[in-house]
């Protein structure tokens, strides 16, 4: 094998070794996250409030 064949084989060896690493890391991250026991705070309004609240500005102004 000449020297540029050999180089590009390592080269594309270490380019998908370093995707299977990033693959990885980002799964473990993502597990990590799901299994956390922080809260999320949600604030939700009824869909007829927000329409009546969308109307009365309208009728204001007339």
């Amino acid at each position: 094998m000449t020297y540029k064949i050999k180089s590009l084989i390592y080269l594309s060896c270490f380019v998908v070794a370093a995707f299977i690493y990033n693959g990885i890391q980002q799964e473990d991250e993502f597990q990590t996250q799901l299994n956390s026991e922080e809260l999320v705070e949600a604030d939700f309004e009824d869909a007829n409030e927000l329409d009546k609240s969308q109307e009365n500005p309208l009728e204001k102004e007339e």
